[in-house]
């Protein structure tokens, strides 16, 4: 089989660890069916797919009827090459699993009869989605209605648009399995810092509001737990490494290019604290309990890794008391994600089953 997933690849490693888990999702399942698949992106990255209205060069090159201004030289679907060879499509977790961006593979979809599922799908909209146009594009309802084999959504506000469907179902974000192991933890030694700034390329930054505030509360928290646990910053974007330097030049922090190895980054530490969903996502998925700060309406997804969440500008009293009761209760915090974790998979295979069969 070949199977396009559409994606983003240096761009959010969320989008990356989201990858990870649905591929690890697909894989078990595929495997107790006997078959195997070829994993094939559509690459989002807007560095690659520009998401404007008007594209004079783009625009030209559809007239000239190929790539002849901008070539497209990226090892994943090509607009101009026929999807012919797709088996499946699948949307996973990001907000943008419809759009202007993926205008392109919505129309092949339709012109190859492509079956398609959506795992994991979220919206930051503050307000349940509506099946509409206003919400949809006719091509994307089309497909939805006649294509789509499953939509499994992370959060109630996406979910509305799609619970009268037979195939529809509520559950944790796919980046939930990105991790196939699991660690078993009994104390809290080491304690992970997730870094973010203002100063980042969009969608990779939090607001000024947010900046300040995990400054002050990582400092305090620094302060008042120096000789208790060992802290260590993560970063996930490149923009964040210079940024940091200026707050805490004299800290500790990893990061790396390869979203897989943050398997292994985040797999040191005990319980993290910060702001990046997935970030608490690859960590609940290794058994890892977490704080999000929550900034934007996205951090209702952290509930499905059962993490705790602190509004922003939260009292740092009131974090000092959900940080000091999930270290007591670390081992129950623990042992509850390796159940959830069990059950939640239990379910992803059971739709799978009921719903992907030939």
């Amino acid at each position: 089989m070949n199977i396009i997933f559409s994606t983003t690849r240096q761009w959010n490693p969320g989008d990356e660890f989201i990858l990870m888990g649905v591929i690890n999702l697909l894989k078990k399942y595929f495997k107790e069916e006997e078959k195997y698949f070829n994993p094939i992106i559509y690459n989002r990255n807007p560095q690659i797919r520009r998401a404007r209205k008007r594209d004079i060069i783009k625009g030209i090159d559809n007239i000239i009827g190929k790539d002849f201004l901008e070539k497209f030289r990226d090892n994943s679907v090509k607009d101009r090459q026929e999807m012919n060879y797709a088996d499946l499509v699948v949307f996973a977790g990001s907000p943008e699993w419809c759009g202007r961006r993926l205008k392109k593979l919505y129309s092949s979809i339709l012109d190859y009869n492509i079956p398609t599922i959506l795992l994991g799908i979220g919206t930051d909209s503050k307000e349940p989605l509506q099946f509409d146009n206003n919400s949809f594009t006719k091509s994307e309802i089309n497909v939805y209605k006649n294509l789509t084999k499953l939509v499994v959504c992370r959060d109630k506000n996406t979910y509305a648009a799609f619970k009268d469907f037979d195939f529809s179902a509520q559950l944790p974000c796919p980046a939930f399995f990105s991790s196939k192991e699991f660690k078993e933890i009994k104390e809290v030694k080491k304690i992970g810092l997730i870094y973010s700034t203002n100063n980042a390329e969009g969608g990779n930054d939090v607001s000024s509001e947010t900046h300040k505030y995990l400054l002050n509360l990582y400092n305090n928290i620094l302060e008042k737990y120096k000789n208790k646990y060992q802290f260590e910053f993560i970063a996930h974007y490149i923009d964040e490494i210079p940024e940091f330097q200026k707050d805490f030049s004299n800290q500790k922090i990893h990061y790396s290019y390869d979203s897989k190895d943050y398997l292994d980054i985040y797999s040191s530490f005990d319980f993290v604290i910060g702001c990046r969903v997935h970030g608490l996502g690859i960590c609940a998925s290794m058994g890892i309990p977490g704080i999000m700060i929550a900034h934007d309406q996205r951090s209702e997804t952290v509930k499905g890794f059962l993490a705790q969440a602190i509004k922003v500008n939260e009292p740092f009293d009131k974090v000092v008391d959900v940080l000091e009761n999930s270290i007591d209760n670390i081992i129950l915090l623990n042992d509850k994600l390796k159940l959830h974790k069990q059950d939640t998979l239990e379910k992803y295979l059971e739709l799978f089953k009921n719903n992907m069969g030939n």
